[in-house]
């Protein structure tokens, strides 16, 4: 017992020297709990703080941030002592930081106080008044960059502070225009030597030295093994004779990168005093061979499976050949309608609730030919087949080909001219015929349900000058797309279609991002499509494809609503519910057979009618998101938004005109390896609208015929909700997608 009281204390003993050695430590160097500049208001005072040695101890994740306030343990914060060394170089960090942005007479001064649970270091700053550039001068040779150039280029003007940082930017964005003119070598030179320190003014002068203008002398492959260097050649824009242009490169190597062979490339120039240049190839080729499967869950396919295989450099020249497969509405009669999940029958009736709850697929073969015809285009061919589903519309189904040529107009623009032929044939109820294309008959449903053919002639551009294909953050994308459809094509389906889509970027902070879309659409059936359908006597409007009409509504659209669910609406009801006795004015079975019942029946509520939506002709839909960071370390954004759109139709059009709406929303979105997985949640404001009426009549001999009622209903889609809660939180609509909204 005593052997064992004399190590205790040996132990103790050794113990309180390391112990004051610890405080001992802790005091020469203190926690950093705080960290304030103050004074800063010509410059962005983030982006100094983040230069700087000295930091805070700060919380490891926002997760963490509760107990962060009452503990900083190193599995909780990222701790940050105080380096006396460091502190005095950051006196000088932020001299030079003012210096470069034109601020050269800055005071600045550093001290140490109290904080809570350590020490918090203050920066004082004087800013004082900037060096100016009394003008800015570009010294050059006759016609080299123009006056206009100069001003889109130049990023100082005179009398503003001289901003080192904007002018190196300014020299490259010159070095980068005279590149592009071919003069590769060129050197812009700075002289800020008549600036004076009494005046703390003075010109600033850049003198353009172009050199002589560069050619390509050859080119040289590096690393091809399976792919022969003049493939690569040939899927280039450089050539042996051309000038060396610098958006020449940078397309050549978009081009390389695009053709899937390989996975780095690198492109540039022997480095020589000569103007003949040899232009030096690397590339690392990839695997020829390249299955993928993924799937995921979304509120709109349910259970979605797709697999894809590519054949790269088939038959050689960089030839692509590719299979893909997928299927989607897996498990849709399990999902439908609960959680998050729509309900993609919208209230059908039994005999057609089987059509959207069944498997929806795609299944295509693609055949990809580059350097068709020339470097800058490439020709694609397809043969496909599809069961296509718009939820509680209608589904179509179809089997054909298509063939494309795309040509390239510029690094960022694409022009597409391609032809489709397919055997369509349309799965919807009678209803939908009835109201969505005037088909009330069951005979004329009959022929236009059939296989008919769909083969439009279309025109698409493209220009895209984003910095990121799947998460942009500066930059404009815009798309047109063009289609016409006649007998001259090869249709029974006559129309003309446009659609125009515009999304632009813009970075607010470094971390924030404003994104907006509008999508503009229009279509028009043409003379001559009821004939070639067969139903000219029935109808009096001519017949549209149902997949040509404009949806709006859903994940990637206005976010208020469900899929395809915004537009124009009709209700349908069953006629036992409008001749139910209990009522205090029911309609009669004459009533309903000439259309005279009014549906406005006290005692009769929205919840006895199922919206219908039909499409619509013309579309106008606008998009506006600001995306934020939330969980920078997990990958994890945040985003709020605000969403509207008109969808207008001819049929009806003294009842339903057009339908417009604005929804706001806030979401989150998830980086996984299969893309961003986005959780929106849209909410709708209580719309209450007058809507049109159909049911049906039982003939003499047993057969239904649809009728549409004189008089319109007012339909409140919060009173079909049920009580107080459900009302709320039928305004409520949850979207859950992989990739951006737009």
């Amino acid at each position: 017992m005593m052997k064992s009281w004399i190590t205790f204390s040996a132990l103790v003993l050794c113990a309180l020297p390391l112990a004051r050695l610890s405080s001992q430590a802790a005091s020469v160097r203190p926690l950093v709990t705080k960290l304030m500049i103050r004074g800063v208001n010509a410059i962005d005072a983030s982006e100094l703080s983040e230069g700087l040695a000295t930091q805070p101890t700060k919380c490891r994740s926002i997760l963490y941030t509760p107990i962060c306030r009452f503990s900083r343990a190193p599995v909780f914060a990222q701790r940050a002592y105080l380096d006396d060394v460091e502190l005095r170089r950051d006196l000088l960090r932020i001299r030079l930081f003012y210096w470069r942005r034109g601020y050269r007479d800055i005071v600045v001064t550093s001290r140490t106080e109290r904080a809570r649970g350590g020490t918090g270091v203050v920066f004082e700053i004087t800013e004082n008044a900037p060096t100016v550039a009394e003008r800015i001068e570009v010294v050059q040779p006759d016609g080299l960059l123009s006056a206009g150039d100069l001003r889109a280029l130049l990023t100082v003007d005179d009398g503003e502070p001289i901003d080192l940082v904007a002018i190196d930017s300014a020299r490259a964005l010159m070095r980068d225009a005279l590149w592009e003119r071919g003069y590769a070598d060129s050197r812009i030179e700075l002289d800020t030597s008549g600036v004076s320190n009494e005046t703390n003014r003075g010109p600033v002068i850049l003198t353009v030295l172009p050199g002589r203008r560069a050619m390509v002398q050859r080119i040289k492959v590096e690393g091809a093994r399976q792919i022969t260097p003049g493939t690569v050649q040939r899927l280039m824009n450089l050539s042996s004779g051309d000038i060396y242009r610098l958006d020449e490169l940078l397309e050549s190597q978009r081009r390389l990168y695009l053709s899937g062979l390989f996975t780095e490339v690198d492109i540039g120039a022997l480095p020589t005093a000569d103007s003949a240049k040899t232009v030096v190839v690397r590339v690392t080729e990839g695997p020829l061979n390249r299955a993928e499967t993924t799937g995921g869950l979304t509120t709109a396919d349910f259970l979605q499976l797709q697999a894809e295989f590519s054949r790269y450099h088939f038959l050689g020249g960089a030839r692509r050949l590719t299979l893909r497969t997928t299927v989607s509405n897996l498990l849709a009669p399990q999902l439908n309608g609960s959680g998050p999940f729509y309900d993609v029958t919208n209230g059908a009736l039994a005999d057609d609730r089987e059509l959207f709850l069944s498997p929806t697929w795609s299944a295509s073969v693609d055949f990809l030919q580059p350097w068709a015809f020339g470097p800058r285009n490439q020709l694609g061919a397809s043969i496909f087949t599809h069961r296509r589903s718009q939820p509680g519309v209608v589904t179509d189904r179809g089997v054909g080909g298509t063939m494309a040529i795309t040509r390239d107009l510029a690094r960022f623009a694409t022009v597409t001219l391609g032809y489709t032929y397919e055997a369509s044939t349309i799965e919807a109820s009678d209803v939908y015929f009835c109201v969505s294309i005037g088909l009330c008959v069951g005979s004329a449903i009959d022929v236009v349900s059939q296989r008919n053919p769909l083969a439009p002639l279309s025109l698409g551009g493209r220009y895209d000058d984003t910095n990121d294909p799947f998460q942009p953050t500066r930059g404009v994308r815009a798309r047109l797309d063009l289609e016409h459809a006649s007998g001259a094509t090869g249709s029974d389906f006559a129309y003309n279609r446009a659609t125009v889509t515009a999304s632009t970027y813009h970075s607010v902070t470094r971390a924030i991002v404003a994104a907006a879309r509008l999508r503009l659409g229009f279509v028009r059936a043409l003379a001559g499509t009821n004939r070639r359908l067969g139903v000219s006597s029935e109808t009096t409007d001519l017949v549209i494809h149902p997949r040509k009409f404009f949806f709006a509504g859903g994940a990637q659209s206005v976010r208020g609503y469900g899929e395809n669910q915004l537009g124009p609406r009709v209700l349908t009801i069953d006629p036992a519910r409008l001749t139910d006795s209990t009522l205090a004015t029911p309609c009669t079975l004459a009533s309903l057979t000439n259309g005279t019942c009014d549906p406005d029946i006290d005692g009769l509520s929205s919840a006895a009618f199922q919206p219908r939506p039909l499409g619509g002709s013309a579309l106008a839909e606008a998009n506006l998101e600001l995306r934020f960071p939330l969980l920078k370390s997990f990958g994890v954004t945040g985003a709020v938004f605000v969403d509207a759109a008109i969808v207008g139709t001819r049929r009806f059009g003294d009842l339903l005109g057009a339908t417009a709406t604005v929804t706001p929303g806030f979401g989150v979105r998830v980086d996984t390896p299969a893309g961003p997985v986005r959780l929106d949640l849209g909410i709708r404001p209580r719309v209450v609208e007058r809507l049109p009426v159909i049911t049906q009549v039982t003939e003499a001999d047993s057969t239904f015929r649809l009728v549409t009622l004189g008089s319109t209903r007012r339909f409140d889609q919060a009173e079909a909700s049920g009580g107080f809660l459900k009302q709320v939180f039928s305004r409520l609509t949850l979207h859950l997608a992989i990739g951006s909204a737009f």
